[in-house]
């Protein structure tokens, strides 16, 4: 084997939605009700990913999927490289923080409100919590979503260990190029397009 790193830098190019379905989305024990079936104010709270200083991060899981999915725009004789990054790809980061201009992101302790695409992006502040309106997939039904979004511009870093005799060097930058431009990252990237980014720098470590 060949195991070389990279130190992969990203810029967001699209909203970013973090719904994360960790324990607190199914509890062991009944819980307080809030709000009603379908829309509930606080789902947000629920599903955010936030250290003890309120600054926002995604797993590495999320990129591990967003890099494999890239690799399937990558072609391999009649097939792609999907499955040979799966085989290899390793996240070396246990958490990647999103920061704006060098700074992690701090989600404010209330932070503003504001339905889908009824504020310019410009004018909305780093993060805050997006209400938009879903279709639930198995009733039919529409339903409220409450969920923390970072708007466009935001950056992160991680670093991907793997096998260059498996996929080579060129080949995982273009997986990782189409994963930035078709896949995205975190919530609404498949429905709306959500968490699409840009490779800005992809650093061979010594």
């Amino acid at each position: 084997m060949s195991i070389v790193a990279a130190k992969v830098a990203i810029s967001g190019i699209k909203t970013l939605a973090i719904h994360h379905f960790g324990p607190d989305a199914l509890p062991l024990e009944k819980q307080e009700k809030t709000g009603v079936a379908g829309h509930d104010p606080i789902e947000w709270t629920r599903s955010v990913l936030l250290t003890k200083k309120r600054e926002l991060f995604l797993p590495p899981t999320y990129f591990f999927g967003s890099i494999k999915e890239g690799g399937r725009h990558v072609k391999k004789g009649r097939g792609s490289i999907m499955y040979d990054i799966a085989a290899t790809l390793q996240i070396e980061d246990d958490m990647i923080k999103l920061c704006r201009d060098g700074e992690p992101i701090v989600l404010p302790e209330e932070p503003d409100v504001f339905d889908a695409y009824s504020v310019p992006s410009d004018e909305l502040p780093s993060s805050y919590v997006e209400r938009i309106g879903v279709k639930n997939p198995s009733t039919k039904a529409r339903n409220i979503r409450y969920r923390v979004a970072v708007k466009p511009g935001w950056e992160m870093t991680f670093t991907i260990l793997w096998d260059v005799t498996i996929v080579a060097r060129t080949q995982m930058q273009q997986a990782l190029n189409a994963a930035g431009q078709l896949v995205g990252i975190a919530d609404g990237r498949g429905s709306i397009g959500y968490g699409r980014y840009v490779i800005q720098s992809f650093d061979i470590q010594d």
